[in-house]
């Protein structure tokens, strides 16, 4: 009496292919995801304070370019303002504008509304609706074919210490992952 079923080549084969899939979910799934990756996502905040005053030297050290500086009249309380790019170590360039006030408490009180009203799904996108019109034209892009329709750049912010970072994204969410490893060159974090 045999064990086995009539076709032993296709009993083999079957189980082979079985153990495969299933060493290799096993390997994706712990590969998949580590402690550090999801430590340093739960440790990002949108809005965080710093131990010191930042400039646009800093965000420079951290890789940044800046490709246009704006006029900051309008610009409540902003020290400078600046656009650039950021190359991301997986997607490649991304473009950030970088907004610096004299303190974490002015960027939050001052910066906070003038975010809001450059980023995100309600992003005013032309210089009559917007807040603080200089530099709209590089808050928006254009999507779909002919003349496209106008969406937001930026699809959030940031706020680290006295910096206000309008950060790339078709969404808040995309926004946020995107650039949460540019703050954490610009806080000199290893991860």
């Amino acid at each position: 009496m045999r064990w086995f079923p009539v076709n032993k080549r296709y009993f083999v084969r079957t189980v082979s292919l079985a153990a495969l899939s299933i060493i290799t979910s096993l390997l994706v799934i712990g590969c998949g995801s580590s402690a550090s990756d999801s430590a340093a996502e739960d440790s990002f905040e949108r809005i965080s304070d710093f131990d010191r005053i930042l400039s646009i030297a800093d965000v420079e050290n951290a890789g940044w370019k800046e490709t246009k500086t704006y006029d900051v009249e309008g610009l409540d309380s902003a020290e400078d303002a600046q656009v650039g790019f950021w190359k991301h170590p997986v997607i490649g360039p991304l473009d950030y504008e970088i907004r610096v006030y004299p303190s974490h408490q002015v960027a939050l009180d001052d910066g906070t509304p003038f975010a809001e009203d450059a980023s995100g799904e309600d992003a005013a996108l032309n210089s009559t609706t917007s807040m603080w019109d200089d530099g709209v034209r590089d808050r928006r892009l254009m999507v779909g074919q002919g003349g496209g329709t106008q969406t937001a750049k930026f699809g959030d912010f940031v706020i680290l210490g006295n910096l206000v970072i309008l950060c790339q994204g078709r969404n808040s969410e995309q926004a946020l992952e995107q650039c949460a490893p540019f703050i954490a060159q610009i806080r000199g974090d290893d991860s």
